[in-house]
């Protein structure tokens, strides 16, 4: 998974454009997840690194750089790119 590939996803669950996400992009407050959102973006996270994501890792998030901080601290051999 690249950076890009996260923000593609982040843009189509939230509904917005990937261009307005930044690494300090706050799930919450900016882009107003919920415990469900948390739930989805773990299972479409765990299908972009070809592995289960526990809903309360994905929780754990704050930030868009939390999430891809994860990714890469998890998938070492499929995560590529930076912010």
């Amino acid at each position: 998974m690249q950076y890009n590939d996260l923000l593609e996803i982040l843009a189509e669950q939230f509904d917005c454009e990937p261009d307005d996400l930044t690494e300090d992009t706050d799930l919450t407050e900016d882009l107003g997840a919920d415990e469900l959102d948390a739930t989805e973006l773990a299972w479409n996270v765990g299908e972009g690194i070809g592995r289960e994501v526990p809903q309360e890792d994905m929780a754990a998030c704050r930030t868009v750089g939390d999430v891809w901080r994860y990714i890469c601290e998890n998938t070492w051999h499929t995560a590529q790119g930076s912010f």
